[in-house]
């Protein structure tokens, strides 16, 4: 692991506020103020590659998200914060009716969306 990876891994690993690759940047420059944002791309593939990150598209920006078990999110329409919505893996969600005959499902992606209780008061 290069120092450079190991910062980008420090920046993100404990942050369950979905950050994105600019807010990670932001953090990393403060240890190491030369990296440029190019290098924090590249380090967060490569721990989306080692399955330590996982990857949510919210409109056009990508957010990292270090829970790689298997879970659910809510968005906030308003401040556009991203929380994780963990389901009873026990309960198998499956849709009523496939399109068309032969489509075999193997897994699945569910989002909530609404208003987060922040901006809700």
């Amino acid at each position: 692991m290069t120092k450079q990876l190991e910062v980008v891994w420090d920046a993100v690993r404990e942050d369950k506020s979905h950050p994105t690759a600019d807010q990670i940047y932001d953090r990393v420059r403060k240890k190491l103020p030369n990296i440029s944002l190019g290098t924090v791309y590249r380090n967060l593939q490569k721990l989306v590659a080692e399955q330590k990150l996982q990857v949510l598209m919210r409109g056009r920006s990508q957010h990292f998200d270090p829970l790689v078990e298997r879970h659910q999110h809510f968005f906030c329409e308003i401040c556009d914060r991203v929380y994780d919505v963990l389901i009873d893996n026990q309960k198998e969600i499956k849709p009523a009716k496939l399109p068309h005959e032969g489509f075999k499902v193997t897994s699945h992606q569910l989002a909530f969306y609404g208003t987060c209780k922040h901006c809700s008061s």
